[in-house]
């Protein structure tokens, strides 16, 4: 090359060619680049199928990113960038009082015994990715109710009084556990977790309005259920109480179907609760107000129990303290008292399976319980 040559030299860009690709994750979402052409597709549905994605499953969201030019002949062209996203299940994006108004006036069932059945349901970390993600963690909550139900019409026979629900926390996987650094490993935002959320517990309820006169679902926040860290607010600044008072105000626009459905949730200025179901009371609290493991004499549950006890403050009185937040499923006695912790619902942590081998038993627990006293405990 000559130093004419050289010097007329220039650092000429290497041209971004319009050509249609698309990259799609199938989980946080992704997108469709078309190639070039003279006006904007006029089918959403037929470019989804065009670049191989069933229009059921995934959505286009959004304004797509518009590059024009022009040809030497004179024409305009453009290429055009679109979001792309998993599409909702209809089943999650159902509106709650659309589902309420559905429903008929309760027929009495009759059936007073001396027993309560107990349903408890702690940590489904809804939109933790780990091991099937959040599907697996519906699906398997609602196998789980379909089983309680079985379970609890094969009881019937023994009294039944009515049905508790407990939901003792961490019901979402939430942005606030370990100051934000669990984030990475969750597929939804806190505001789809809250939706999904409030349809498992509206469906639970569902499931067993029909099949008695009285029904109670009790919620406490777990240290994932928390709205914030940043500021501190009150113990009560939750997302699974929030999503159950939800539920609650929509209970109340069809009294007729569900006015002997009763929603409880703690005091805001308190992180657990104690309350009487049937002749049982119970303690429900998520369980981080202790740490884990056992002193000589009991677990660290039943020394927090004996400091409520001890200060004479509600606990005092319970039966059972039924609480989540170590994911296995447990049960300590003694006399007069009984401790049952709840297992998990998410498929567990890789982390910790990579550092210890261990994984823990999914799904709810189910019990009847009377005068104090819990029988027929099972993990359905």
């Amino acid at each position: 090359m000559s130093l004419a040559d050289d010097l007329a030299a220039q650092p000429t860009a290497v041209e971004t060619q319009h050509r249609p690709r698309t990259e799609y994750d199938g989980r946080s979402g992704g997108f469709i680049q078309t190639g070039a052409l003279p006006e904007e597709p006029s089918s959403f549905t037929e470019l989804l199928e065009q670049f191989g994605y069933d229009p059921d499953e995934v959505q286009i969201v959004g304004a797509p990113r518009i590059s024009r030019w022009q040809t030497q002949s004179g024409d305009w062209l453009a290429a055009y960038r679109f979001r792309i996203e998993p599409k909702a299940p209809a089943s999650i994006v159902d509106d709650l009082l659309s589902r309420i108004d559905q429903w008929t006036t309760h027929q009495p069932v009759a059936a007073v015994g001396p027993h309560v059945f107990n349903l408890q349901c702690s940590d489904l970390q809804i939109a933790k990715v780990d091991n099937g993600g959040t599907d697996t963690i519906v699906e398997k909550f609602l196998e789980t109710v379909d089983r309680a139900v079985t379970e609890y019409r094969a009881l019937s026979s023994r009294g039944l009084a009515g049905v508790h629900i407990m939901f003792p926390g961490d019901c979402i996987e939430g942005n606030q556990s370990q100051n934000g650094a669990n984030w990475w490993r969750t597929e939804h935002p806190v505001t789809t977790q809250t939706r999904i959320l409030r349809r498992l517990m509206l469906h639970t309820v569902e499931q067993f309005a029909p099949l008695t006169d009285q029904v109670w679902m009790s919620t406490v926040n777990g240290n994932h259920d928390q709205a914030q860290r940043f500021q501190t607010t009150n113990p009560g600044d939750g997302w699974a109480t929030e999503c159950a008072i939800s539920v609650a105000d929509a209970l109340k626009m069809n009294a007729a179907a569900f006015g002997h459905v009763t929603v409880e949730v703690p005091d805001p200025e308190q992180g657990f609760m104690t309350v009487a179901r049937g002749d049982t009371i119970f303690t429900i609290a998520h369980g981080h107000q202790w740490k884990g493991g056992a002193t000589a004499r009991h677990s660290h549950a039943f020394s927090w129990w004996s400091d409520q006890a001890f200060h004479q403050q509600n606990p005092a009185g319970a039966h059972v303290l039924a609480h989540g937040h170590y994911h296995t499923w447990a049960v300590e006695t003694a006399k007069a008292r009984t401790r049952i912790c709840s297992p998990t619902f998410d498929g567990g942590s890789n982390y910790y399976r990579d550092l210890t081998g261990a994984e823990a038993k999914r799904g709810g627990l189910i019990y009847l319980t009377r005068g104090g006293e819990v029988s027929n405990l099972s993990l359905v």
